[in-house]
């Protein structure tokens, strides 16, 4: 259920919304002269003529792009020992016709974070590129980088697993027709994604023996995070307004409203809050708590089965609700972790399932790293290209 209201605002830009326009470039790549050699009204030659600049204007286009063939040579040389030495290939020239490190990268780019399927972006390659590479390579290719990118993804695993505070969520995953489970964990600047066929708690176990001792654990109600070992925990406050909002559709009772309220309140509270309030007692926070207590003391009708039953499981919860309100690391909610395994609904919506476990990981792995450049202001093209280059 969606939390968004209406603005009352219509679509588009605003009034009062600064405009943009391109800008000129004070070194253009090429400059092309246009001077008159006749005159229009009269017919007569001017080449002759000073021609006095009176303008310009400039066009920004992409060239035709064409791939290009680098062949190595290697040579060997006799020495006087008797030892012939000879040279090696580099790295990336691994066998007599081979792909190089831009098109690998580039086809993680093009798979992982625009979401092209295989067969488009097969056919992205021959029309634009001129390139015929079978469905078949373009899927060794993803295997391949995700395989150069197994380092860099262990290295955010273990940086979120030490992280002050983590989120933590999971989402099915359609593959081969069979429902499985993407997890992630992730944190204000890594992302970690890993698939499984099971939603239970020995996923948690299987990535992160020790749980999150030193971490505040951000995720809705469900039970596996909350028997995961943790410094403490944080239910994602927008899963409840969305709870509540159903509930308080569903009976007509003022509750759900106010909780509610409460909810969106402490939120507010929370953007107030500077670095030293945390470190000292705030009114509007101790007003916040007084107004749980009071609702989570409230009677409610006992025919509303599901309001009492959310009731006794925020007072299970309890402790973990206004966590967010003592930790300036811990935000209130978990769209984070929502916005991290959303990502293969958005796959799916525009490739269908896949095809394959290996395959789904391997958009795991690619899409950790993406996410994990993103939140560090890098260059996604810049950094795939990078570990495109990485030794195998």
């Amino acid at each position: 259920m969606s939390l968004r209201e209406k603005s009352g605002q219509k679509p588009g830009g605003q009034s009062g919304h600064p405009g943009y326009s391109l800008e000129s470039s004070l070194e253009p790549d090429k400059v092309i002269v246009h001077q008159p050699s006749y005159c229009s009204a009269c017919g007569r030659d001017l080449s002759e003529t000073e021609a006095i600049f009176e303008g310009k204007r400039q066009v920004i286009d992409i060239p035709p792009v064409i791939p290009q063939v680098i062949e190595h040579w290697i040579y060997s040389r006799q020495c006087c020992c008797g030892h012939k030495q000879e040279s090696v290939y580099p790295q990336q020239a691994h066998s007599p016709v081979c792909y190089g490190e831009n098109l690998l990268g580039m086809t993680a780019y093009f798979h992982s974070r625009q979401y092209i399927p295989f067969d488009r972006l097969r056919e992205m390659y021959r029309d634009i590129f001129g390139l015929e590479i079978s469905s078949g390579t373009l899927v060794q290719m993803i295997q391949r980088f995700a395989g150069k990118a197994g380092g860099i993804y262990e290295t955010i695993r273990q940086r979120i697993a030490q992280s002050p505070c983590v989120g933590a969520d999971e989402t099915g995953v359609c593959i081969k027709g069979k429902n499985h489970w993407a997890w992630t964990f992730q944190t204000e600047n890594a992302t970690w994604i890993t698939i499984d066929a099971s939603r239970g708690k020995k996923v948690i176990e299987c990535n992160f023996q020790e749980g999150f001792p030193v971490s505040t654990l951000v995720h809705d109600c469900w039970k596996p995070y909350f028997n995961t070992p943790a410094q403490a925990h944080q239910v994602c406050t927008a899963h409840l307004l969305r709870e509540l909002k159903y509930l308080g559709q569903l009976y007509n009772d003022e509750w759900p409203k106010s909780f509610r309220e409460l909810l969106t309140d402490a939120m507010q509270v929370k953007k107030k809050l500077v670095p030293v309030d945390y470190l000292q007692p705030v009114e509007e926070r101790k007003s916040l708590e007084e107004r749980l207590d009071k609702l989570l003391q409230q009677s409610l009708n006992v025919k509303y089965n599901k309001l009492i039953a959310f009731q006794n499981r925020m007072i299970l919860y309890r402790q973990h609700l206004f966590r967010f309100l003592y930790q300036p690391d811990v935000p209130g909610d978990n769209n984070a972790s929502e916005r991290a395994v959303r990502t293969f609904k958005v796959k799916q919506k525009v490739s269908g399932l896949f095809r394959s476990t290996d395959g789904a990981q391997a958009f795991a792995v690619i899409r950790s790293v993406i996410d994990t450049a993103i939140k560090n202001s890098q260059n996604v093209w810049s950094a795939l290209t990078c570990l495109a280059a990485v030794p195998e």
